[in-house]
């Protein structure tokens, strides 16, 4: 394998298409009020893709470090880490370097338009750095004390959501805190389902995410009550005419999370077949983020 095809690996660069939504959502929400601009949604995937690069190095650095990605025994492609350093494809000081190196070029892109755009922006970066960062690393870990769930909500939230609209409008208003709402909890729902096959390896280095704090079968009732929560966190604001009728275009993949919710509820114990929940996840977090972004730009067409 040449060494540009494990990096990709490393960087686990297929999760930026769900990284990424919170960005894309934002960006279709200024284009809905007219200040679209292409520069600024580069610039923002760029950010949000790189700050996930350096959140997923570090991720696999410090979980090698603590043995759980060693002793976990149920990988795949979306749970257990990359493995390119278990495999031994790469140094895991190299993994460590190439975290740091993407939070500073993240950390410079993101100067550059503090300065130049609005020197706010900077609490949102120094936000997600820092968060990404000590999400695995000592002192904080803050994955290993159950906010692992939690900040992955805030980060790709509110966090990259309004940090993402305020770089387009300069400010921040009641529909963009809404619309941070649904990508959160999009984001968090996949790490949640992907959690259950490292359930055992998670326990065992005492990494307490909520899968290991509730164990397997309430975790699978918290999933879904989580997806529930994404489509009232939509239909609600929606009804109270806050954000446009259009965003009910979302409950088109209503089937996907169905069968999501059957898998996941059944195969709770099982982490081989709850594979296709892992999948479907992946799913309905990309076709809501599409679905969103499609609403925003059909009411900005129809409507206005």
């Amino acid at each position: 394998m040449s060494k540009i095809k494990i990096w990709i690996r490393a960087i686990r660069a297929p999760f930026f298409s769900v990284a990424t939504i919170p960005g894309i959502i934002a960006s279709f929400l200024a284009y809905n009020e007219g200040n679209f601009n292409w520069l600024y949604f580069i610039i923002s995937i760029i950010i949000i893709a790189g700050t996930n690069c350096g959140i997923n190095l570090a991720n696999d650095y410090y979980d090698h470090i603590s043995k759980n990605d060693e002793i976990n025994k149920y990988s795949n492609p979306f749970s257990g880490g990359s493995r390119v350093i278990q495999e031994k494809m790469l140094h895991p000081k190299s993994i460590l370097i190439g975290a740091i190196v993407s939070f500073i070029v993240v950390a410079i892109i993101g100067l550059y338009f503090t300065f130049t755009v609005n020197f706010n922006l900077i609490w949102f970066g120094l936000a997600g750095i820092f968060l990404g960062y000590f999400y695995n690393a000592p002192p904080f870990k803050f994955g290993y004390k159950g906010l692992g769930e939690f900040l992955v909500f805030l980060m790709d939230g509110p966090i990259a959501t309004l940090g993402t609209y305020f770089l387009f409008t300069g400010r921040i208003n009641l529909k963009s805190v809404l619309i941070s709402i649904p990508p959160g909890l999009l984001v968090a729902l996949v790490l949640l389902i992907n959690e259950f096959p490292d359930y055992f390896a998670d326990k065992e280095v005492n990494k307490k995410t909520l899968i290991v704090r509730l164990g397997r079968k309430k975790a699978s009732y918290l999933y879904t009550i989580v997806i529930v929560l994404f489509y009232l966190s939509v239909i609600i604001p929606v009804t109270l005419g806050l954000l446009p009728l259009f965003l009910l275009i979302v409950l088109i993949n209503l089937p996907i999370a169905i069968k999501s919710i059957l898998v996941a509820i059944k195969n709770y114990k099982n982490e081989r077949e709850i594979f296709p929940a892992q999948v479907n996840t992946i799913l309905l977090a990309i076709t809501s983020g599409i679905l969103l972004s499609v609403g925003f730009i059909l009411d900005r067409i129809l409507i206005k």
